[in-house]
């Protein structure tokens, strides 16, 4: 391997290559043998390189290049294993048109305006052993992780986003191994439950949470409490998470890195007496670190976040208990690459992105920051220091924010200034009245007390910030192009920090003009870009047509339109000027008549249209319709009945006519 790399950036270049071998396993997804014979060459060229550079003072690049193939290959290789259809025991390989499925409740989930969501761990498939994890959703019941059930109908695959530039919650949820899901009515029994891990873990979280009764908590202050101390958001109302998004507060919701840091900080304060018993102590310190954050992961559920938080900070830990504070990039690298090796997928979570950005962003500009020092006084340096670290971790992160969220709390640093010492406040009262609530009723009463204060605090600052609408950019347009571009120009302008030289000069403004360029390209694309589309819609039938940088919307009610369909769809064409028409009988889009038939139009004879898009469930003969007016293609959209789709898609089938439900196939566009 090249000498001339710094100690620290060995395994961070190795995690690296690991995780883009796992993204390019995502996007070809080769077969298991494939992915083990690259994996087995790649192994036999890294042997090779090894065997002929390992006596060589003075060494080539193809030993480092045999490595970094072998370190992408194995990512490759750690995707397929774990991509569970791949999986001869998955469930999905068993499923007939009426199987009879076993299986455990084991998370539950947010649940939706309708329906109380859960995971259910399938076990048995048709009386095979399977193993496997679908979505499933009631309205009626509500289950506890250990319950058993039998279901006797098959799932269903995911349903994928009907309208353009929807979130995709196929995607998302096959990230989680879960391609399936069902809605529990009458089709199953409740059998048993299992006293599993999952359910003591319930049972002890539902007891801890009980035992704020007793201080008299607003079901409000109830929820944010279960956030913070258990990691359980499911209770979150819709308004607070909106507050704490909009004034750049979300991560508080989560327990991520941040929490860790400060019960991380905290157990090292309460813990430092133990390293004055020599090496012992220090030996006895790092072992009640581990079993505490440990312990604090568990009882959180385990969820991704939390778990690769603990891990970040035990090897953090052990790099400090080894006296190598130098090698912090380098256990936090280990700990992602462990994370990355046993669960692949994580990498394509948010949180997991996030998360490690600002880290790294953090360590990498530790020596630009950690002199800075505006004051004698301690306290203002350390408002300073949370200022400091807010605004990299933000800027580190923007590329992102914008591509997932579209959106810039541009407070957040005002936010977090108060809001991080805050929630260390918050978390050390919380985890005091959880003690006292089973030990001491008079000490819970007022820890209970100062916690209640300090929620109503965090409330209500969260809630002024919020209030500053002005302040929060929504509904920015920003592609997977524009975030990779930025990155680049991120990381570059990170490294001229550290280095300010006229070579990095040149690389970061080159870096900013890429990204310009990028920006350009893409809006001229987007503005050029002339279309039709009709939207999946389950109210009122909508179309738009754009024409350069205006979009005609067309529907019934101009007023309320529904703007929550739209949306993403405006916000991904650069918020186009909007022009609201009224839904008529017949549109034109290129040269090609388009006939809307709904239960109250009137046709006039030889009208023959080129597309007929049929809405709110006319009661029409289609195959007549068909003879007469020979249109080339016929849509359903959202307003229809099932089964009057279905019996025109084989009416259409029957005529030879290309069929559009956008019920099922989602939105047709016309180009």
């Amino acid at each position: 391997m090249d000498n001339t790399l710094p100690k620290d950036m060995i395994i961070a270049l190795l995690t690296l290559f690991f995780a883009v071998g796992i993204i390019a396993g995502y996007y070809i997804n080769p077969y298991l043998g494939l992915a083990l014979s690259f994996s087995a060459v790649a192994l036999l060229l890294f042997l090779l390189m090894y065997r002929k550079s390992k006596n060589k003072l003075i060494q080539k690049p193809y030993f480092s290049i045999s490595t970094w193939l072998l370190t992408f290959s194995l990512g490759i290789l750690s995707y397929t294993i774990h991509n569970a259809p791949n999986q001869k025991s998955h469930y999905s390989h068993y499923l007939t048109d009426n199987a009879i499925i076993e299986g455990t409740i084991t998370h539950r989930l947010k649940p939706t305006e309708f329906s109380e969501r859960y995971y259910f761990d399938v076990s048995r498939v048709n009386h095979y052993k399977t193993k496997g994890r679908i979505l499933i959703s009631s309205k009626n019941k509500k289950f506890r992780p250990g319950d058993k059930l039998i279901i006797t109908e098959s799932p269903k695959p995911i349903n994928k986003p009907l309208n353009p530039y929807q979130f995709d919650y196929t995607a998302y949820m096959e990230k989680q191994n879960v391609f399936h899901q069902l809605n529990l009515n009458k089709n199953y029994i409740l059998t048993g439950q299992i006293k599993s891990f999952n359910y003591y873990l319930d049972y002890t979280r539902n007891k801890l949470t009980e035992s704020f009764n007793e201080n008299t908590f607003a079901p409000k202050e109830i929820s944010l409490l279960k956030a913070l101390l258990l990691g359980q958001r499911q209770d979150l109302s819709k308004e607070t998470t909106e507050t704490f998004a909009s004034a750049g507060a979300i991560h508080i919701l989560a327990i991520s890195g941040l929490h860790i840091a400060i019960l991380f900080f905290l157990l090292n304060l309460l813990l430092k007496p133990l390293d004055r018993l020599s090496k012992r102590g220090k030996t006895i310190k790092l072992i009640l670190l581990l079993l505490l954050l440990s312990g604090f992961a568990i009882l959180s559920g385990l969820s991704p976040s939390v778990v690769r938080a603990v891990i970040m900070f035990s090897f953090i830990s052990i790099g400090q208990y080894l006296n190598r504070n130098s090698s912090m990039m380098n256990s936090v690298a280990i700990s992602m690459l462990l994370i990355l090796l046993f669960s692949p997928k994580q990498l394509f979570d948010v949180g997991f992105q996030l998360s490690y950005t600002a880290v790294i962003a953090i360590i990498a500009l530790r020596p630009v920051y950690k002199n800075i020092r505006l004051s004698k006084y301690r306290v203002i340096n350390y408002f300073t220091d949370i200022a400091i670290i807010s605004v990299i971790a933000q800027i580190s992160t923007l590329p992102l924010c914008l591509y997932y969220f579209k959106q810039i709390p541009l407070l957040s640093v005002v936010t977090n200034i108060i809001v991080v010492p805050l929630t260390g406040l918050l978390l050390t009262f919380g985890v005091l009245t959880l003690l006292f609530n089973f030990i001491s009723p008079y000490l819970a009463h007022v820890t209970g007390t100062i916690l209640k204060w300090l929620i109503q605090i965090l409330n209500r600052y969260t809630e002024w910030i919020a209030g500053f609408e002005v302040f929060n950019i929504k509904d920015i347009t920003f592609p997977l192009l524009l975030s990779i571009t930025l990155t680049l120009v991120i990381t570059v302008f990170g490294i001229w920090l550290r280095k300010p030289t006229f070579k990095t000069t040149i690389v970061v403004l080159s870096c900013f003009s890429l990204f310009q360029i990028s920006y350009l390209s893409y809006k001229t694309y987007m503005n050029d870009k002339s279309e039709l589309i009709v939207f999946n819609n389950y109210n009122e039938s909508v179309i738009t047509i754009k024409d350069r940088n205006r979009l005609t919307i067309y529907c019934k009610d101009t007023v309320a339109y529904p703007t929550k369909t739209i949306k993403p769809y405006l916000t991904a064409t650069f918020n186009p000027k909007l022009t609201l028409t009224q839904l008529n009988a017949l549109l034109w889009f290129k040269g090609q008549k388009i006939a809307v038939l709904d239960p109250n139009t009137i046709y006039p004879e030889n009208l023959n249209p080129d597309i007929i898009l049929l809405s709110h469930s006319p009661k029409v003969n289609l195959e007549k319709i068909i003879i007469e007016m020979k249109p080339k293609v016929i849509i359903a959209d959202g307003t229809n009945y099932r089964n009057l789709i279905q019996h025109w898609k084989a009416t259409c089938h029957k005529q030879n006519i290309l069929f559009h439900a956008t019920a099922e196939k989602g939105y047709y566009k016309l180009e």
